[in-house]
């Protein structure tokens, strides 16, 4: 399996970074992972900025991927619901899950209609750095949950 993490702007707190550069890890032993960062622009959202933004994630998208959008809108789902979706769409042929985490101004809709999957993390709101790290953990708890192996517990 492949995962493809796109998440707009970098991870600029240092404890933030750690934690998800320890996760990036973890994933690796289960995964390809590759963690593309988006540069995020000074007015996103509206205008000609928004649309490059837009254009920059639509273009970084990985062909023939299963493509979830974190959208505070979306499917809520627990942690064994994860692993099995990534389970599934394994099963299904698709060797590659990309999501995609926005910026403070979050995604735009255009980037979400493209998506096939619009997950939720929670019904809490999170700053974006958080919401990728924890996003991450949940993404090697699923591994771990496919393996049977001990984290989950």
């Amino acid at each position: 399996m492949q995962i493809t993490l796109l998440a707009v702007g970098k991870c600029r707190k240092p404890y933030l970074k750690e934690g998800v550069s320890d996760y990036v890890d973890r994933i690796r032993r289960y995964a390809s992972l590759e963690h593309i960062e988006v540069r995020e622009e000074p007015t996103p959202g509206k205008g000609a900025a928004g649309n490059a933004l837009c254009r920059d994630i639509l273009r970084r998208l990985p062909k023939n991927a299963f493509i979830v959008a974190l959208d505070p809108a979306g499917a809520s789902c627990s942690s064994d619901g994860l692993a099995r979706r990534i389970q599934r769409t394994g099963l299904e042929g698709i060797g590659r899950i990309a999501f995609v985490v926005g910026g403070p101004s979050g995604l735009s809709s255009r980037v979400i209609r493209c998506a096939d999957w619009r997950l939720s993390l929670s019904s809490f709101t999170f700053p974006h750095e958080i919401a990728r790290l924890v996003l991450l953990e949940q993404i090697y708890r699923a591994f771990t949950i496919i393996r049977g192996e001990p984290y989950h517990r």
